[in-house]
């Protein structure tokens, strides 16, 4: 069987070919509506629950297996940067409130680990698809089943399917800035603490903390900072030596993480990389692009803001922020999923619908091509072009004329306090 097949075939690859067959069969036997996205839902669940319990010892979920062991490591007395994986020599890459998370999945079997960690992903990615519904404005009749679609989708694409396979916790952190825009998006007295707490696991997410700070939203960039301090003074507290570790030393070594020339890293510095030996002039091409793409990003994002687009905030930034690491692997990219969404969204007519089709059948890898520099350096070009082009919903008159009388209530102070002046 020819390799491209057999990876076809394979729902260890992407669930797509397993999934997309449910679906067909439940098609024939006449099953629509509702009840088809419940049967699209529950098979992609399904399949990706059962990859989890097969997958197993010694590699199944490689970095879920890393993050236990660091605080497995903490926890007898040692340092959570002290285990390496011994067959990849891979050891945890995060800020020590991170890694200290999976403390309480340490009592659990390797099984039960992978099932049970699968699952939370799982729910969070639904959370999601809920939340980038409610920032799409979906209908109130019609989120459960489009959030449904959303799910199936996602979990055909490489940044989800990796993402479950791997153990990874992308996922919780999406979700941590997804429910939080959603959140500003209904003047929420709480929004800004998902982005502070994700910034303290991972530091990418930062970049939605400058947005905030960008678009003037000071009260949301308060609570997130506020988040983000007393998250990281936790994992401070609890593991001190290895805090101090992280923060000057750790923090700069970006070749632990990976090589920036990997054919799988999807940024811009990868890009960059593949073509410039390193030295000045590759740095210098690379501040130069980081400028640029910073600048459009906040640019844009804050135009989003006033028009209350926090669909076009997200996947703006979010991409953003994947372009300028320095290593985005393809499990990172789940803000270019909610791109899509907004350019799907705002299509006009079938010929649009289908180019965001294409878009996505780039993300679903059902050929095993996905570590390829090619397609990487593809996807970061999709990146920037979603920096660049993410489509900024135009206020409707009504809504227009709510947040002018929003800005005008002294008393409604959230709200006002939410909108740039």
């Amino acid at each position: 069987m020819p390799n491209w097949l057999f990876e076809l075939i394979n729902p260890w690859t992407t669930p797509l070919a397993l999934t997309a067959g449910i679906i067909a069969l439940a098609w024939t036997c006449r099953v629509r509506g509702r009840w088809l996205a419940v049967v699209a839902l529950t098979a992609a669940v399904g399949v990706a629950l059962w990859q989890a319990w097969k997958s197993g010892p010694p590699n199944g979920l490689l970095d879920l297996q890393i993050y236990t062991n660091s605080a497995r490591a903490w926890a007898g007395g040692g340092s959570l940067y002290d285990y390496r994986d011994p067959t990849f020599n891979l050891s945890t890459t995060y800020p020590p409130i991170g890694p200290l998370l999976f403390t309480s999945l340490t009592p659990l079997t390797a099984d039960g680990r992978e099932v049970l960690f699968t699952a939370l992903n799982l729910a969070a990615l639904f959370g999601c698809a809920w939340s980038v519904a409610g920032l799409a404005g979906i209908d109130a009749a019609k989120r459960f089943e489009w959030s449904s679609w959303a799910f199936v989708a996602a979990t055909m694409t490489i940044p989800v399917w990796l993402t479950l396979r791997q153990g990874q916790i992308n996922l919780i952190l999406w979700l941590l800035v997804l429910v939080d825009l959603d959140a500003m998006r209904r003047s929420s007295r709480w929004s800004g603490i998902g982005i502070g707490i994700a910034t303290a696991i991972k530091l990418v997410p930062g970049l939605f903390v400058l947005w905030l700070g960008a678009s003037r939203r000071w009260r949301p960039a308060t609570r997130a900072i506020g988040a983000l301090v007393a998250a990281t003074a936790l994992g401070w507290a609890l593991a001190p030596a290895d805090s101090l570790t992280y923060w000057t030393e750790l923090l700069w070594e970006s070749d632990r993480v990976g090589s920036v020339s990997d054919g799988r890293n999807n940024s811009a510095l990868s890009v960059i990389a593949r073509i410039l030996q390193p030295g000045s002039l590759r740095n210098g091409v690379w501040v130069l692009m980081l400028g640029v793409v910073l600048g459009l990003a906040l640019i844009r994002s804050v135009r989003a803001s006033r028009a209350n687009d926090f669909l076009a905030v997200a996947a703006i930034v979010g991409c953003a922020s994947a372009v300028m690491s320095p290593i985005s692997w393809t499990h990172h990219l789940g803000f270019l999923l909610v791109a899509l969404v907004a350019f799907w969204i705002q299509a006009t007519n079938n010929k649009a619908k289908i180019y965001c089709v294409v878009a996505w059948l780039f993300l679903v890898d059902p050929g095993g091509h996905g570590d390829d520099p090619w397609m990487s350096t593809v996807r970061a070009l999709m990146l920037i072009g979603a920096v660049c082009f993410t489509p900024i919903r135009e206020l409707e008159a009504d809504e227009s004329a709510a947040t002018d009388q929003t800005v005008t209530t002294p008393s409604n102070r959230e709200t006002n306090s939410a909108l740039p002046s």
